[in-house]
């Protein structure tokens, strides 16, 4: 029995299924290519439809000059700075999510993997992430934050349309009381979830493959 045949078909095979695997790629938003001048843009007004959901209740903000903002309305904040600052997991923009505040995927569900979160002012700050699916709510994990880094946060929420933070606590971390219903996220990771029509055209596609070897087995 000739083994090349076999071999080709194989290979075939295992570049479909990883066609099948790979058809919802990893997307890791820095908002760094959206244009920010340090005084906050709403999602709502400027992006929405961004990187394709729908972003409610967040500002986009470039935290750079966002500290020079703060220098100049708040005397005596150390160097300007804020969790907008200190919240950068890559230069220059992060965003503010405002307690409440929701990100939808209107076509296709997604899976959240992770992202960098700090709180806007305050140190030990409770961020609590909900996962929906429709009505449903498949998730609910709260993390704690600090104010002066970022921290990577994995979730891993599979096969969710709908994300909804709510943030509250911690002590102050400026030097003063500010609210503590904002926090600040970046690099946010996620994928879209293949739609079942593409995986089963993958499927249908590896049929006259799978005839052909058992042809060539007899």
């Amino acid at each position: 029995m000739k083994l090349a045949p076999l071999f080709s078909a194989a290979v075939c095979l295992s570049l479909l299924a990883f066609c099948a695997g790979s058809t919802g790629a990893q997307t890791v938003v820095t908002f760094d290519d959206l244009s920010e001048t340090g005084s906050g843009s709403w999602f709502s007004i400027k992006y929405q439809g961004y990187e394709g959901l729908t972003w409610s209740n967040i500002l986009c903000n470039n935290a750079i000059l966002y500290t020079n903002v703060l220098a100049l309305e708040i005397p005596g904040l150390p160097g300007g700075r804020s969790g907008d600052y200190c919240g950068m997991a890559s230069a220059s923009n992060v965003v503010m999510l405002i307690s409440g505040c929701e990100i939808d995927s209107p076509s296709t569900n997604f899976d959240f993997l992770s992202a960098y979160l700090t709180g806007a002012w305050n140190n030990n700050q409770n961020i609590e992430v909900h996962g929906f699916n429709g009505a449903k709510e498949i998730y609910d994990t709260i993390v704690v934050a600090s104010a002066t880094n970022p921290t990577l946060f994995t979730f891993n929420y599979l096969n969710i349309d709908r994300l909804y933070f709510t943030s509250s606590g911690g002590q102050p971390a400026f030097g003063y009381s500010a609210p503590q219903s904002i926090s600040i996220m970046d690099n946010f990771e996620f994928e879209f979830v293949p739609e079942p029509s593409s995986l089963l055209l993958t499927a249908l596609g590896a049929v006259p493959l799978v005839a052909f070897l058992r042809r060539k087995r007899r």
